[in-house]
């Protein structure tokens, strides 16, 4: 079998899944902040040292860990991890604002729920609505990594700005919620009644009864 960790010791316990624009960088940013520990891709506080987790855009991934990418489970059905972290944002607002309405990116999305929901290791949900509207996901968030006692609220809103800033200078759309939680739903504006009612099927053929499990915090038709 190939070997997956390769190149990664050692080989961090957790997964963090989320697609993309699902809070990931504001969780980054707080965990190198307060940590000191690195986190995978574009550096933005620490470059160098051991990674606090690994970190995945799509759990389905076939390979080892690279940029990301990384696999929940291995081809032979282990998973070479004891955590996984699911930073889950709502789907309309996914569905716009990452996936440009793409209906096959999206079930990159519901692949992640199902991954998610088959991982029989230690996991957590973290909505991105509670990562904007208060700091108590985060400090969740890094009791689940294994670092709480990092963890400082009274740098949080430092760390907020400046992650909004780190955002904007280096990815191409910039923050466009800019971390306001009136903001939250700014994206879905952009979808019709057609739309709407087509990612809500979409989601019920694709996920089941998953949708009641992850996905009733948030109203699409």
């Amino acid at each position: 079998m190939t070997d997956f960790r390769n190149g990664h010791a050692p080989f961090p316990e957790t997964l963090v899944i989320s697609a993309e624009r699902s809070g990931l960088n504001l969780v980054r940013h707080a965990c190198e902040g307060m940590s000191g520990r690195r986190t995978p891709g574009k550096v933005h506080l620490i470059k160098d040292g051991t990674l606090l987790f690994h970190r995945t855009h799509y759990a389905g991934h076939i390979g080892p860990p690279v940029g990301p990418f990384a696999p929940l489970f291995m081809p032979d059905g282990s998973t070479p991890y004891t955590k996984a972290l699911l930073l889950l944002r709502d789907p309309a607002e996914t569905f716009v604002r990452a996936y440009a309405k793409n209906p096959n990116h999206m079930a990159f999305y519901c692949t992640n729920i199902r991954l998610f929901d088959a991982f029989k290791g230690e996991k957590m949900m973290v909505t991105y609505d509670s990562l904007i509207s208060g700091d108590d996901s985060l400090r969740k968030i890094f009791a689940f990594l294994g670092v709480a006692g990092s963890f400082d609220a009274s740098k949080l809103a430092a760390i907020r700005q400046d992650a909004v800033t780190w955002y904007d200078r280096n990815q191409p759309s910039g923050s466009q919620t800019r971390g306001d939680p009136a903001l939250l739903k700014a994206h879905q504006s952009a979808l019709n009644a057609q739309e709407r009612s087509f990612l809500q099927d979409f989601l019920n053929r694709q996920l089941g009864s998953l949708v009641a499990t992850y996905l009733s915090s948030w109203k699409i038709t």
